[in-house]
């Protein structure tokens, strides 16, 4: 008997392509925006938490400033000479734009006529560092010198260089520059020019790392940090040991914790996503309220051969299950079909306009699928 219904089944749809194939496209964009926007959310927040991991480490304690005028580095001091303390890396956080310079193609005199920043700006964050103590506590920020000056004395020197700066992939790819070239990097005075003398390991979006004292130095932060990543004594509680030194704090400074970053950008973002989301519900809202109607107006239109088909003695029951069995197909291929889509739609999103959809919450990341 099922036989013979899914030929008439057949038979409707060869009668009505375009009616069933609106169904099915219904389906597939609702359930396409619906896990592409969910797959590029977590895509977007997977990278931005991986990223925040390898810049920050994972200390036991962080001391970071509310605001961004930073600290005074006499608390850097002061930590340094705690017992308690293990060891004690100051970063100083800068957001700033970068360019290539212009001195870094051609001859000589064209050097000269094109000299400072040159071509697109792309946004990035500096980290000022402390090589020898970074390495313990965040080794994704540890400058990688250019493999011919590794071996020497002057090679070590390098780290301290006022004029080195370690870029990560995305700072090199998104800039165009090799080892070698120099980039101007904008900061309250003008621009600053360095010289890519290296990399680092850091993922996520575009990052340079410099010397703290270049730092503080080039861009008018002397004397200022943004935060110091702890390691505290083995066996020592973090929580006490925080509680016993927070009465001793400068107004402005604050304890945190190596995931505040991401749980500040989840938050920041949360109601830009939220959005996202219920937009997607919305379109598959939507294609489930048109597979309703072309289900029903396929229903009114059959009215006569499902009564035949009673008259002949299939059950209500039977017939039920005939027109239920058929929306179940049409929602199955339009799910199966939305989801591939949805994939593809993601992995575009993010490539064009990267983990935020252009919104400038995860600036300048553009996360893998």
């Amino acid at each position: 008997m099922w036989r013979h219904l899914l030929r008439l089944s057949l038979a409707e749809w060869r009668h009505h392509p375009w009616r069933h194939g609106v169904a099915l496209l219904a389906v597939a964009l609702g359930v396409a925006l619906a896990s592409s926007v969910q797959m590029i959310n977590e895509s977007a927040l997977a990278e931005f938490s991986q990223a925040v991991r390898s810049v920050n480490g994972q200390p036991d304690a962080v001391l970071a400033s509310v605001g961004r005028e930073g600290f005074t580095d006499d608390l850097y001091a002061l930590l340094a000479l705690d017992e308690s303390v293990a060891l004690a890396s100051p970063v100083l956080e800068i957001d700033s734009l970068g360019q290539r310079d212009g001195g870094n193609r051609g001859s000589d005199a064209e050097r000269s006529d094109s000299a400072g920043p040159h071509g697109p700006r792309v946004a990035l964050r500096i980290l000022g560092v402390d090589s020898l103590k970074v390495a313990g506590i965040a080794p994704g920020l540890l400058p990688r010198p250019a493999a011919s000056a590794t071996t020497t004395a002057a090679g070590r020197s390098r780290f301290f260089d006022p004029d080195a700066a370690y870029l990560n992939a995305a700072a090199l790819a998104a800039l165009g520059l090799q080892v070698g070239d120099k980039v101007a990097l904008q900061a309250a005075g003008g621009w600053q020019t360095l010289r890519v003398a290296g990399s680092v390991a850091a993922g996520g979006a575009a990052l340079v790392v410099v010397d703290i004292a270049t730092a503080q130095a080039r861009f008018g932060r002397a004397g200022r940090l943004s935060r110091v990543d702890l390691r505290l004594a083995p066996g020592l509680d973090p929580v006490a040991w925080q509680r016993g030194l927070t009465a001793r704090l400068p107004p402005g400074v604050r304890w945190g914790a190596a995931d505040d970053a991401v749980q500040r950008v989840s938050n920041l973002s949360r109601a830009y996503r939220v959005n996202l989301g219920v937009l997607a519900m919305v379109a598959l809202l939507v294609g489930g309220f048109l597979v309703y109607s072309v289900v029903s107006l396929s229903v009114a239109q059959r009215t006569p051969s499902l009564a035949l088909l009673g008259v002949l003695g299939l059950a209500a029951r039977d017939r039920r299950a005939l027109v239920l069995g058929e929306s179940a197909v049409v929602g199955l291929v339009g799910s199966s079909v939305g989801l591939a889509a949805g994939a593809g739609l993601a992995a575009l999103a993010l490539r064009l306009l990267g983990g935020d959809l252009g919104g400038g919450y995860f600036s300048g990341a553009a996360p893998p699928l």
